[in-house]
């Protein structure tokens, strides 16, 4: 049985999607200030900077079968979930379905890459949207919402790539991710060190060099422990 605290940490709901039977109007809806709480990236947040992300949001809804995020698009913000089912399609694979409280688009947010995948609606959804310029305005007086996002973005990246290799793509489902919710987002010291002995590492955002004058940029899973890593950096560890 999965874990609600591995789920909330990695998709920012454990509650079971809501069907919803209607298509969405494009009336607005009231905005579910309780469940925008209790979401690990805002949960931590002072009363001033929880309400200028709430401020930022805009309502958004879709029907069924439209595609809410395109693979390899442009960033241009990201959504939270508030009704309705939408599914996961990477390189025309699809991957997990997502329901309520689910957080989408937020690594390209916080990193500028191209969607590392398609989002598509499995039944009409109603989401709350908030663009990139928005949020980092916000990030900017609040390091409390940048580091919830990146500690909530870097699991799950790490899960999406950890988990298309050995042996990961082997366990299931459930260990997984609760093996990826007990790992830990760590940047370098003033010398550009992390620890990384006996450590799965994945090289989140930034870049690192190796002695032999190579180097790696993310997003790269992290191979032995002799690194020096960019000031930028970011590294999802987990212990093997």
């Amino acid at each position: 049985m999965k874990s609600p605290r591995a789920l909330r940490l990695l998709f920012g709901s454990s509650k079971p999607a809501k069907e919803t039977e209607n298509k969405p109007s494009d009336d607005a809806f009231e905005k579910p200030v309780d469940m925008l709480r209790d979401l690990p990236w805002l949960s931590l947040l002072d009363d001033k900077s929880f309400q200028k992300v709430i401020d930022g949001f805009k309502n958004r809804q879709f029907r069924e079968g439209e595609t809410l995020l395109k693979e390899k698009d442009p960033d241009n913000g990201m959504f939270v979930i508030v009704d309705g089912r939408v599914r996961v399609v990477i390189r025309g694979m699809s991957m997990n379905e997502l329901g309520p409280g689910s957080l989408m688009g937020e690594m390209s947010v916080l990193t500028g890459y191209p969607r590392s995948a398609s989002v598509v609606a499995v039944t009409p959804v109603s989401v709350l949207w908030i663009e990139t310029a928005t949020l980092k305005s916000i990030m900017k007086k609040s390091p409390v919402l940048e580091n919830g996002l990146w500690e909530y973005a870097s699991r799950r990246f790490a899960m999406n790539l950890l988990g298309r290799n050995e042996p990961y793509n082997q366990w299931e489902q459930n260990i997984f991710i609760q093996w990826v919710a007990a790992g830990e987002i760590k940047v370098p010291d003033k010398n550009g060190r992390i620890e990384l002995k006996n450590k799965v590492g994945v090289l989140v955002t930034g870049s690192a060099a190796l002695q032999d004058g190579s180097a790696i940029t993310s997003p790269a899973s992290i191979i032995g422990s002799d690194y020096v890593f960019s000031k930028e950096a970011r590294v999802f560890l987990r212990d093997k």
